[in-house]
């Protein structure tokens, strides 16, 4: 029996396709959609092509990447636990499936991002913010991500100016991409089931990006009485964050930018 750290909440369950036994660091975000019915909505969600490279961050056992082995070229499947990396190619192995997979072992978080046309993932909650920015900085472009995400933080991607979840996430998101809301996803079609709900979203990157320039401000830099002016001169000074729109952002950064400010 292995030893178990403490902080690590690991539970035994029977995965699907034959993964028996495993023990999943509920800890680590290890909660396998197990709903086929789920699993082929978000594959159709994507709309994934014949000629597509899919993305996958967090495979599991492998639901989500067979189904979608079957529809496109070749899936990179990035996944940090060595064990379920072996049920994986265990579950294709003698296949015709094995070749249309890569299997790529180790911190997505740490790694470059490989190309991909598409990024299909039931993404492990813990990496959420860092993921999807990781993401739409990602060159070259690519055409969706079609997540998983907490329901409270999904619905924080999508939230609107002037309501109680928009935030500094939702404003850098929706800079950068269009952000949709796709489908609500219970409890219950996970193994082992997670403590929140869960949403899929749809991000499709911005091509061109807005046209901001994101260079760090000097540390010695002080810029208080000049942001305060550049605040009054762009009509933004008595205007609360939580009610402006993207177009407000974009304005108010092009008058920061104008006055040499920029911002990483």
């Amino acid at each position: 029996m292995p030893k178990v750290r403490a902080g690590k909440r690991l539970r035994k369950e029977r995965g699907e396709g034959g993964a028996s036994g495993i023990l999943f660091n509920t800890g680590a975000g290890q909660h396998i959609l197990k709903n086929p019915l789920v699993v082929n909505s978000i594959i159709e969600k994507a709309a994934l092509r014949r000629t597509d490279v899919i993305l996958e961050v967090g495979p599991g056992t492998g639901n989500l990447t067979v189904k979608m082995l079957e529809k496109v070229k070749k899936v990179i499947a990035c996944e940090i636990d060595p064990r379920l990396v072996g049920e994986l190619q265990k579950r294709v192995q003698g296949t015709s499936l094995a070749n249309k997979l890569e299997i790529r072992v180790g911190d997505v978080l740490k790694t470059d991002l490989p190309f991909f046309d598409a990024c299909v993932a039931n993404l492990p909650y813990q990496i959420s913010s860092p993921f999807v920015f990781k993401l739409l900085l990602h060159r070259p472009f690519f055409r969706c991500a079609i997540l998983m995400f907490q329901r409270e933080f999904a619905l924080r991607l999508v939230a609107k100016p002037g309501t109680k979840l928009y935030c500094r996430l939702s404003i850098n998101t929706q800079l950068l991409a269009r952000v949709d809301h796709l489908m609500k996803v219970g409890k219950n079609n996970f193994r082992p089931p997670p403590k929140v709900e869960s949403s899929v979203v749809r991000i499709e990157p911005k091509n061109p990006p807005p046209p901001v320039n994101f260079q760090e401000i000097p540390e010695n830099f002080k810029i208080a009485e000049k942001i305060q002016a550049v605040l009054e001169n762009t009509g933004y000074s008595e205007k609360r964050a939580r009610s402006m729109d993207i177009d407000d952002f974009i304005s108010l950064l092009h008058g920061f930018n104008a006055e040499g400010i920029h911002f990483s």
